[in-house]
């Protein structure tokens, strides 16, 4: 299951990067092989700050990333695969990388899905410097390169560009050991030691059901939807407790109530809480709602909406509870259109107005 512990991808350090060409399936629907690399790639600093830089903001896009939970181990798993080389030699890297590359070639051969080049890296990542393991599968792109002198300015054509800043057909896998971790007597390792993030252009904050299955499920061993129901849940009652605590009138609790529920009842595949934060919750108590949230563990990243657990809750009637025992029960989603709290310097009374007239007594 996936982790919910507060997490920045700020300070990713690549110390080893390699790249495999990954071809489509053929117009007989065969595989066709994956072009292996031999030797790791060396670039320039300049060349590793801006392909550190392209991970980081996938990454942390609220629209087309999300942390992922982990299917249990088995042999040749990803997951196995890549805690196998997070303390390893490069030589052990290399080769876990060609099998990356043909897991790949071997999940995608059935989705029709395109060629492209798998770039594999390691490295460490975040305030402790945790090790990672990244994959990324990128589609290539054409353009141009210019040159120029004193007296010409050159075009040169490029026929394969990868990552560039405006380019979308890309996945990233990232998977990072939170802990210490050691493979048992068979070879597994424990996914409650790591942590897994997908980045995939064809998510959206509405929709995580087109990321692609080939890519996130049958090649990385990952799953959007297991922990989706508790982070959920676990967003809705810690962020109930903060509007119920807060120093701010009841007037302002029950704009706040409504808005949290308006944004679980939405159309929207994803929960934000920075995004939710920035929209819903008024700036001087803002900060204290987020580092409150931060230490609950939940992610500041986007993770999947599932609202089963708090279903009820949802479509239950509104109660709104006095001190004396006195309670009114208001339809959901209507508070703000049928009840009005009125300004009242007395601090021992409310003064509601009801936009309906008293029909029965029950």
């Amino acid at each position: 299951m996936m982790s919910g512990i507060n997490f920045s991808f700020e300070g990713l350090t690549i110390q080893r990067i390699i790249a495999h060409r990954i071809f489509p399936r053929a117009n007989d629907k065969t595989m066709t092989p994956a072009k292996l690399s031999q030797q790791l790639l060396a670039f320039d600093q300049d060349a590793l700050d801006v392909l550190q830089m392209r991970i980081t903001e996938a990454l942390a896009a609220k629209s087309h990333g999300i942390e992922m939970s982990i299917n249990a181990a088995v042999a040749d798993s990803f997951l196995n695969l890549s805690a196998s080389t997070m303390h390893s030699d490069d030589a052990t890297f290399i080769q876990v990388s060609k099998r990356f590359a043909n897991k790949l070639t071997e999940a995608q051969q059935g989705s029709g899905a395109p060629g492209g080049i798998l770039t594999v890296m390691s490295g460490s990542v975040g305030e402790d410097q945790l090790p990672f393991v990244c994959v990324i599968k990128a589609e290539t792109q054409s353009g141009f390169r210019t040159t120029e002198n004193a007296i010409q300015l050159s075009m040169e054509y490029i026929s394969e560009l990868l990552l560039t800043p405006t380019q979308k057909f890309y996945k990233v896998g990232f998977v990072i050991e939170k802990s210490p971790a050691q493979a048992d007597g068979v070879g597994n390792y424990n996914p409650e030691l790591f942590r897994a993030f997908l980045f995939d252009h064809l998510m959206s904050s509405t929709d995580t059901k087109k990321a692609a299955a080939y890519f996130y499920n049958r090649f990385l061993g990952m799953d959007i939807n297991k922990s989706s129901k508790k982070l959920t849940q676990d967003f809705y009652e810690n962020t109930c407790f903060f509007i119920n605590h807060s120093d701010i009138t009841e007037e302002k609790k029950l704009d706040l109530h409504e808005a949290l529920r308006s944004e679980l009842r939405s159309n929207k595949a994803t929960i934000n809480i920075t995004t939710f934060a920035s929209e819903s919750i008024p700036e001087d108590i803002r900060e204290n709602y987020t580092r409150m949230m931060a230490s609950k563990q939940l992610p500041t990243i986007s993770f999947n909406k599932d609202i089963e657990f708090i279903s009820n809750k949802l479509r239950r009637r509104n109660k709104l509870v006095f001190t004396n025992d006195i309670w009114i029960s208001v339809p959901p989603d209507e508070l703000k259109t049928l009840v009005e709290i009125l300004p009242n310097t007395e601090n021992d009374s409310t003064i509601l107005k009801i936009n309906g007239k008293l029909s029965r007594q029950e």
